[in-house]
């Protein structure tokens, strides 16, 4: 199914009156762009998970994003950076900064995650402890992460808040099938 050209004007009213926006791969480029415009014009910050098709990113994208979130081969594919190690994925991530992306927040699976902030400040969030103690499903993780963060984010939580939320999500999300 196409996308119809006139998807953004006629989302225009609900993106100027939401907090956040959260973008994903599935949806054509040109779609999440306009969308990520429009919510940068509203002031609305604009989350851009990397998952779902595989291709590059553009530049006028990652500059409408308060935030764009890679997992490691994510990040490894956009940037063709290696991210073996926790200084590459830093360069990694801080070369998807220079792009346009104002923050970068790579989930890196039982190694946690790591956010750039816009002034070059790396946090670093272990994963929490899983309820129950058991891995269940891994499926949703990264979306309830992602999700999570974005609502802390909005509600005004400094960044070190809103990645233990974040990650208390994730873990939650796991735990269950």
């Amino acid at each position: 199914m196409a996308w119809p050209s006139d998807v953004v004007p006629a989302l225009l009213p609900h993106i100027q009156t939401s907090s956040a926006v959260l973008l994903q791969r599935e949806i054509p480029e040109h779609v999440n762009a306009a969308v990520a415009k429009a919510a940068a014009v509203a002031g609305v910050p604009v989350f851009q998970d990397i998952g779902g098709e595989d291709r590059p990113i553009s530049d006028e994208l990652l500059r409408s994003l308060a935030l764009v979130s890679p997992n490691l081969p994510e990040l490894q594919r956009l940037t063709a950076m290696p991210v073996g190690s926790e200084a590459e994925v830093i360069a990694a991530a801080r070369f998807l900064k220079s792009k346009g992306a104002e923050r970068v927040l790579v989930t890196r699976g039982g190694d946690g995650a790591l956010l750039l902030e816009p002034d070059g400040r790396i946090w670093k969030q272990p994963p929490c402890e899983v309820p129950g103690g058991q891995v269940l499903d891994e499926t949703g993780a990264g979306d309830s992460f992602r999700a999570a963060f974005a609502v802390a984010f909005v509600e005004g939580r400094s960044s070190e808040d809103s990645l233990r939320f974040a990650a208390a999500a994730g873990a939650v999300a796991v735990s269950q099938l």
